[in-house]
């Protein structure tokens, strides 16, 4: 019997293992989480070395010299990054000079175009032309510019000082700091909102994606009858075993890469960000040993649940469009605890966190989401994970009852009647 299981075990897990798909998806995927984590804030500080020109309809007389004087910026080789050409206008003309101005962007000639209107003190309305209006950084800095003129220019004009305004209106700066177990406090910018929702996103991910491993799994060796050479060598509940357990096996040697890249940038990263922000200083974040633990623990329980679940989908489908019916009803439940876990995430001990969290088609995300966020009591903690095991047992029981039965049905979609008729052999 156990020679049986571990002969489906063993073919389950190198089928998938020694695929490219497996090897490409197990490299590019931290590459691509490394890449969209560190990418685009890299990008966002990349300075723009092009000189632009513009003009300036300063029709209030308030805006062109102060604005000349905030975009000083200078290229690497010290050349003014802004050049900025004053045009004057009036009402009667204002529309013939804006048209010739539109035609010198069009052509490229001319990188855009500011109208400021005489009433622009009362109005605060203004107006920016340009052939690329997507470079929103440069568009509020232009705005808040404009606007921090125009505020200047109110403040002399009642006689107050623009400094003293500036200084009386200082921001505060508030820092977060987490209480962990034990009283020690970790300076928080946000970093472990960020690192739970990745965690989440990563189980929300696997319980979705091996469940249908092993769903299509069994009803692909199903449709090609493959499954009857099989069962008659063994029985259905070592194919089902075989089946979930190589699957899980799978996502285990998966996540233990991805796990050992994560560890590895955590203890690396200080070096990391020194060598694109020298002077940055901000605590880097680290992932407390036993939410790894815990996120280990629900990643396999919530996985046997859920590909029990999915194995016994695909034992009763017989059609692509059978299959995406019956695993809606399991989708629903992962998908749900999913949009749970944003609400826990800001409010973790509240009665709704403490009941969803000890639901086992739920607790696998959810009962983390608290530990990760605050650490509930050791007790709700096992209790969670006692219910969860008892209904993976139950789950198995009951799939393994329709799954012996429903690999050898074909022909018309299994109705609920029939099911529980199946129930009974």
């Amino acid at each position: 019997m156990v020679n049986k299981f571990l002969t489906i075990f063993k073919r389950e897990y190198l089928s998938r293992v020694k695929t490219k798909g497996f090897v490409i998806g197990t490299i590019l995927t931290p590459i691509l989480l490394i890449g969209l984590s560190f990418g685009p804030g890299l990008l966002f500080q990349l300075k723009s070395e092009k000189v632009r020109h513009f003009a300036v309809i300063d029709m209030s007389q308030i805006v062109y010299d102060e604005l000349v004087k905030a975009l000083d910026d200078t290229t690497s080789t010290g050349e003014p990054m802004y050049f900025l050409e004053k045009i004057d206008a009036t009402e009667e003309n204002l529309v013939t000079i804006k048209d010739t101005l539109s035609k010198l962007v069009d052509s490229h000639k001319l990188d855009g175009y500011f109208v400021i209107p005489a009433d622009v003190v009362e109005s605060n309305k203004s107006e920016y032309y340009a052939k690329n209006t997507n470079d929103f950084k440069s568009n509020i800095m232009y705005q808040n510019i404009i606007s921090q003129i125009i505020t200047n220019y109110r403040l002399k004009k009642s006689n107050i000082d623009p400094q003293m305004i500036k200084m009386l209106t200082q921001r505060i700066d508030l820092k977060t700091f987490k209480i962990e177990k034990g009283g020690k406090e970790q300076e928080d910018r946000g970093f472990s909102f960020i690192i739970t929702f990745i965690m989440l996103f990563f189980l929300y991910m696997a319980l979705i994606m091996y469940g249908v491993f092993v769903m299509r799994s069994v009803y692909e060796e199903k449709t090609s009858r493959v499954v009857e050479m099989i069962v008659s060598s063994c029985r259905p509940f070592q194919l089902l075993a075989g089946k979930v357990l190589g699957v899980g096996a799978v996502g285990l040697t998966q996540y233990a890469i991805w796990v050992s890249v994560a560890a590895l940038l955590t203890l690396y990263a200080g070096s990391i960000v020194a060598m694109f922000a020298p002077a940055a200083d901000f605590p880097i974040p680290t992932i407390p040993i036993s939410v790894l633990v815990y996120f280990i623990i629900f990643f396999i329980l919530g996985y046997l649940l859920y590909a029990t679940l999915y194995a016994m989908v695909g034992s009763m489908v017989n059609s692509d469009q059978d299959a995406q019916q019956f695993q809606f009803p399991v989708m629903i439940f992962i998908i749900g605890a999913f949009f749970l876990a944003f609400y826990i995430i800001r409010n973790p001990d509240t009665t709704l966190a403490k009941i969803v969290s000890q639901i086992p088609l739920f607790s696998p995300i959810t009962m983390f989401t608290r530990i990760s966020v605050q650490s509930p009591p050791f007790g709700e903690i096992l209790l969670s994970i006692v219910l969860l095991i008892a209904a993976i047992i139950f789950f198995i029981w009951l799939a393994a009852k329709i799954f012996r039965v429903g690999i050898l049905m074909y022909g018309k979609r299994p109705t609920l009647p029939e099911i529980i008729n199946w129930l009974k052999y």
